[in-house]
């Protein structure tokens, strides 16, 4: 049902996820982030707790693995899930459940993971890690963009295209890059637009204007 990527860019400080999907609004459930500690995609058979008790684990000193490990252990239906993550010392861990339709699996490496299910094939994680790789100079939000097009153009989601996701945390406690397309035959291409506009100046002022706290 979706493919995403899930980055932690040690320059900027900041953390990402990019999510694209055949189905309606991926960005409401699927991306998690918590400044400073971490970033979870939680999909195939989507639960979002698993996002929201891995990162509270994380936040109480847990690693990375053990948290998300512990998480699914708590779930029943852990078979079905899938669920990847990036702390913010890079490390990453994912899982992939025996019982997600194929072609499913995740990759992953320090300070990056992907996964996705329902997928053209391996070709589609191997097409978003390629950009991961050779783009690494580059802003974040360019780097999920770029991997989220590489995905979409190796085949990305069998059943076709609805909805995408981009969000990035820096150091305030919600996403100042967050950016969705609910339903649209194009996503990724109406998410480059949304991104397009957050870089424009009108709205970097707006933001550098909002208080730190």
């Amino acid at each position: 049902m979706t493919f995403s990527i899930v980055v932690c860019d040690p320059e900027s400080k900041k953390l990402g996820v990019a999510v694209a999907t055949c189905h309606l609004a991926v960005g409401a459930l699927v991306p998690h982030l918590k400044s400073g500690i971490g970033a979870i995609a939680t999909q195939a058979a989507t639960n979002p707790y698993l996002g929201l008790k891995g990162l509270d684990k994380m936040s109480q000193g847990y690693s990375l693995k053990d948290s998300l490990v512990t998480s699914l252990n708590e779930d029943l239906a852990k078979d079905s899930r899938q669920l990847h993550g990036v702390d913010f010392s890079g490390n990453a861990w994912a899982w992939t459940g025996k019982n997600t339709v194929e072609w499913s699996g995740h990759k992953f490496g320090k300070n990056f993971s992907l996964a996705g299910n329902m997928l053209a094939g391996e070709k589609v994680l191997e097409a978003c890690y390629e950009v991961i790789k050779s783009r690494n100079n580059e802003p974040i939000e360019e780097i999920l963009l770029q991997g989220l097009k590489a995905g979409e153009a190796a085949g990305g989601d069998v059943r076709g295209r609805q909805s995408a996701a981009l969000l990035t945390i820096k150091d305030q406690p919600f996403p100042f890059c967050n950016l969705r397309v609910d339903d649209n035959r194009d996503p990724i291409s109406e998410l480059e637009h949304l991104l397009q506009e957050f870089r424009r100046p009108y709205y970097q002022e707006f933001i550098d204007a909002i208080p730190n706290r």
